[in-house]
């Protein structure tokens, strides 16, 4: 926490976000463009348990600790994240995606460290949403939840989908993007009809967890539902996103 030069924050729709690794969780939850404009990750802030994690914990750290039922990596797969990496004297990017390596890994590498994380700005019609639903355990083994986050952007007259993220959460070693739904989504009219066949579709692209065929069952239902939900709420703050304010000139 005394290295300078690790405490940048900034955040505006017209130019996207970058965090530094000393900035705290509850910075961003308490900032305004976060809660209008990347509302998957404000979500996921605020709904840390136990909420003092949010007060002490960083956004960088939580992300580097690579604990699969965490939060913050579901939502940031669904903004995009991409972090900067870097050994002191040379720098790489990794997306979010590419970032985890198995069970509690990382892509870094001996002798660096995560200097940077960036959100890309999002579209004029863009809306986000995270949900969890929190799950009994039969064993020590066993994720206690299950989570998901979204990112829908739409045209003009606001009637199509014309870019969509769907992530996954809590279901194995990291989140996971469900590209088959997406792929579905893009270009249709974002009408309940098409998130219940996105849904269907991520919860057929999810992998058996276990051999009890019941929980399996229970599971494949939540992971609909929360599909269905992220990319119905995703879309209807973009459907009602007006705010003359990105256009000004405001500090970030």
């Amino acid at each position: 926490m005394r290295i300078p030069g690790l405490d940048v924050f900034t955040a505006h729709p017209k130019v996207g976000v970058t965090v530094g690794p000393q900035v705290l969780l509850a910075r961003l939850a308490n900032h305004i463009w976060i809660g209008k404009r990347w509302a998957a990750l404000h979500e996921a802030i605020e709904q840390l348990h136990p909420p003092h994690i949010r007060n002490m914990g960083t956004v960088i750290g939580n992300v580097c600790a690579a604990v699969n039922y965490y939060d913050i990596p579901t939502s940031l797969y669904a903004h995009r994240a991409v972090l900067t990496l870097s050994n002191g004297s040379t720098t790489r990017k990794v997306a979010i995606e590419d970032f985890y390596d198995g069970p509690r890994g990382t892509a870094v590498r001996p002798g660096e460290m995560v200097v940077q994380l960036d959100l890309p700005p999002p579209a004029a019609d863009a809306g986000s949403a995270f949900k969890k639903i929190y799950k009994a355990r039969r064993r020590a083994t066993d994720l206690h939840k299950i989570n998901a986050a979204a990112y829908i952007a739409l045209d003009a007259a606001k009637e199509k989908i014309i870019d969509v993220t769907l992530a996954i959460g809590c279901i194995g070693d990291h989140p996971v993007r469900i590209p088959f739904a997406e792929a579905a989504l893009k270009d249709q009219l974002a009408t309940e009809a098409a998130f219940n066949a996105a849904a269907e579709l991520a919860a057929q692209a999810i992998a058996p967890m276990t051999d009890a065929a019941w929980v399996e069952e229970i599971r494949t239902e939540w992971i609909r539902i929360l599909a269905r939900d992220v990319l119905a709420q995703a879309a209807s703050r973009a459907l009602s996103r007006h705010d003359p304010a990105e256009d000004a000139h405001l500090a970030y």
